[in-house]
């Protein structure tokens, strides 16, 4: 036992000599005792002998060396490769065997090595340099939440330096609420004193086996802001407009019946006509009164509608039984159906104003007055197209507008209100011109329009 632990502490060098000593042992035995049983003289006995044991210890010490010199090489090579040194090779001139494979096969190893090392380099310029130019901030936390990656973006969104930063807790920017794992929120905290709207993405990576974290932060101030002066610019200028319409008339008319009352006294008093002009007036200020009233009342709707009560729906008898409602018009319904999860009273809502657009775009086309429904299923929506055969979208940035009308009687409501309740149903409505063909287009015809909603399929 205590000899099988000796043996097991000795060099793999020294093992090697003792094998090749044990090896020529019994011939060097064989070999002494034959001259000490010959004939020769003592002194030659002796120097013989000593001869002997020289070649022996020589060769056992050579073979000793080669192997200390081709693992110290070997373990250089393998070291130099763990520090990312992959300059070294190792050398097989002259080498053959299984020696020759294994030093080829250490090369192959630097090689490939150096390789990775290369492309791994340049994939971290390249990112670093997307990093630096991107306007995303972007952090990343230790598993101890601590701060060790900050990109520009990052630094002038907290108007603080990188390596002021770097290993200080997260909370120090007072990012420690948002770290949830794959949270996607818009969230308002203060920076530098300010209030500002940011949309937080949190990631996680690992690194040496440990998981850490990713926080990607976009400024949505100015784009809130920018958003917020569009609408209120497109909301003010239909208002304006709806409002100068009604009051200008209503101005006018009123200083035409104020003169001709003051034109007037008991001496000189109203007559027959008089009194249909003054009733005529008051007719058209009560008209652009209600007109007004009704204004506000579709803006009430824009804002009071409610949420969806989903349920599910079968759509080709429930589209079949809003069809009825228009007359004259002629469906193209698909044979199958699907079953959609919505609110019936607000789709039905939505279907009735798309059918009377198409079915009022198909008045201009009276050749082509059908009107084509179809539908379709993916992983996770169901889609419904509307296609008619009239004139096209002509104005499709203002489609959306609230109150934007073309037509003569109507109130710019309808498709505002539709996009709002399919958003509030998680879904969404488009509107696209349907593609012409050649011959349409040399005569200036137009293939009509396509609306389509979109609604998600129940989880």
């Amino acid at each position: 036992m205590r000899q099988g632990l000796i043996n097991s502490k000795l060099a793999f060098e020294d093992k090697l000599v003792r094998i090749a000593l044990f090896g020529s042992g019994i011939p060097l035995f064989v070999s002494i005792l034959f001259i000490i049983f010959s004939s020769f003289s003592v002194y030659l006995k002796i120097l013989l002998v000593f001869i002997i044991f020289v070649i022996t210890l020589f060769a056992a010490f050579a073979i000793r060396q080669q192997v200390i010199f081709q693992l110290r090489t070997s373990t250089n090579l393998v070291e130099a490769m763990s520090s990312g040194d992959y300059s070294l090779r190792a050398n097989n001139h002259n080498v053959s065997g299984a020696l020759s494979d294994f030093n080829q096969l250490l090369n192959r190893l630097a090689e490939s090595l150096a390789k990775q090392s290369l492309i791994s380099r340049e994939k971290q310029i390249l990112l670093t340099k997307i990093t630096d130019q991107i306007d995303v901030a972007v952090i990343a936390c230790d598993k101890n939440n601590n701060i060790n990656l900050m990109n520009p973006a990052a630094e002038q969104l907290f108007k603080r330096r990188f390596d002021e930063l770097q290993g200080w807790p997260i909370k120090s920017i007072g990012l420690q609420n948002v770290i949830a794992e794959h949270a996607k929120q818009v969230t308002e905290f203060e920076i530098a004193h300010n209030k500002r709207k940011v949309f937080v993405h949190t990631d996680s990576y690992f690194e040496e086996g440990e998981t850490h974290r990713l926080i990607f932060i976009t400024d949505i101030q100015h784009l809130l802001r920018d958003e917020e002066r569009l609408a209120w610019q497109k909301l003010l200028r239909v208002l304006s407009h709806e409002i100068n319409n009604s009051l200008t008339p209503i101005a006018s008319i009123s200083e035409t019946l104020t003169q001709i009352i003051n034109g007037h006294n008991d001496q000189h008093p109203l007559n027959a006509d008089h009194y249909d002009n003054l009733n005529q007036g008051l007719s058209v200020i009560t008209e652009r009164a209600h007109s007004l009233n009704h204004f506000i009342q579709d803006y009430q709707q824009l804002t009071r509608l409610p949420m969806p009560n989903k349920a599910p729906i079968d759509l080709l008898s429930f589209t079949k039984n809003i069809t009825v409602l228009f007359e004259n018009t002629v469906f193209v319904l698909p044979q199958n159906t699907i079953e959609v999860f919505a609110d019936a009273e607000q789709l039905q809502q939505v279907l009735v104003n798309l059918i009377k657009n198409a079915h009022e775009a198909n008045v201009t086309q009276s050749s082509q007055s059908e009107i084509v429904i179809a539908w379709q299923s993916d992983k996770q929506l169901h889609k419904l197209h509307i296609d008619d055969h009239g004139g096209g979208i002509r104005n499709s940035e203002n489609i959306f507008v609230p109150f934007y009308t073309t037509k003569k009687q109507g109130s710019g409501i309808g498709l505002t209100l539709s996009r709002q309740i399919l958003l509030n149903h998680g879904g969404e409505l488009t509107l696209t011109n349907l593609a012409m063909g050649d011959a349409d287009t040399q005569q200036g015809k137009s293939r009509g329009a396509r609306a389509s909603i979109a609604l998600p399929k129940p989880a």
